[in-house]
């Protein structure tokens, strides 16, 4: 029999060691050290008062890490990792947490509650659903280690971007506000976007992150989000455009990726596979609607299959 307390009761090592613990012999290597902690509960608006950690005795055994924004005018809360540590799992302690992580959703009137999930992972999966979430879209990291061909990502029109950081495009007419948590403007402190323009038209926007090592080299340049306007009539030109600037071919070979990207933006993932991106991890996106707006949709439709 566990006991549920709050995340803030560990120290900020406790919390690495149980994270690492919890995630130990997963389906990724996912570790963190206390400063990698720290910057992941800024970036993710993780509140640790309002995760939880399952004890036996005065072990802690697992935990819930929960964030909260607003997300398109509603009250989210994200699922930002949840680790059982390796002997202590099939017992029911990941569904004790997530059951106490509801009556918290209550506390802050929380109306919609999102989460991802690995694809492989069954076991999560159904119990998540059996939580009440359900399947709405279907993600990957695609990802390409070598050098692209210098006609990587043609395109034949002629556009115009502004640069600037993530926030800018929060408020283009069709930005995409359901993204996962991570690909939010939000989470992505440090990183960067474009819109680009036709004439005076807004046609297409993305958000990135380029990094570069201690040498000044270029390391690697993930891809969070790129659209472009519905219904454009070269709307597949717009995103080559957008991923021959983001990735810029003739740089040579580092890592380029994706973060969590929707199988279902079809322009850009056929645009990636075509010159030879792979997808690393699927994961499956979730969510569940605790208190629908008075008067308005969630916004959330159910990915096809």
């Amino acid at each position: 029999m566990v006991s549920i307390k709050r995340f803030d009761t560990l120290s900020f090592q406790e919390a690495v060691d149980l994270f690492n613990e919890g995630f130990k012999h997963y389906f990724t290597d996912i570790t963190l050290t206390v400063d990698s902690l720290i910057k992941k509960l800024a970036n993710e608006d993780l509140s640790p008062e309002k995760s939880v950690v399952a004890f036996d005795q005065e072990k802690p055994v697992g935990f819930v890490m929960n964030g909260f924004r607003t997300v398109d005018g509603q009250k989210a809360s994200w699922n930002g990792g949840t680790g059982i540590i390796p002997e202590y799992r099939g017992n029911g302690v990941g569904k004790e947490m997530i059951s106490a992580c509801m009556g918290i959703y209550e506390e802050e009137g929380v109306d919609l509650l999102l989460l991802e999930a690995i694809s492989e992972n069954t076991r999560a999966i159904k119990l998540y659903e059996s939580m009440g979430y359900s399947v709405f879209d279907e993600l990957a990291f695609f990802v390409n280690h070598e050098s692209l061909s210098e006609r990587a990502f043609y395109h034949e029109g002629d556009y115009d971007y502004i640069h600037g950081i993530p926030q800018d495009v929060k408020d283009i007419e069709f930005y995409q506000h359901m993204t996962p948590w991570q690909t939010q403007y939000q989470s992505i402190k440090d990183g960067e976007s474009m819109t680009v323009k036709s004439g005076r038209e807004t046609v297409g926007y993305a958000v990135f992150k380029r990094t570069i090592n201690a040498s000044r080299k270029r390391e690697g340049i993930a891809l969070y989000q790129c659209e472009a306007k519905p219904g454009h009539d070269k709307a597949a030109d717009v995103i080559q455009f957008m991923l021959r600037e983001i990735y810029r071919p003739a740089e040579g070979a580092c890592r380029r990726m994706t973060v969590n990207f929707s199988k279902s933006n079809t322009l850009v993932c056929e645009s990636l596979s075509k010159e030879g991106f792979t997808v690393m991890i699927e994961q499956v996106h979730m969510s569940k609607t605790v208190r629908k707006p008075s008067g308005s949709e969630t916004g959330i439709k159910a990915v096809q299959s």
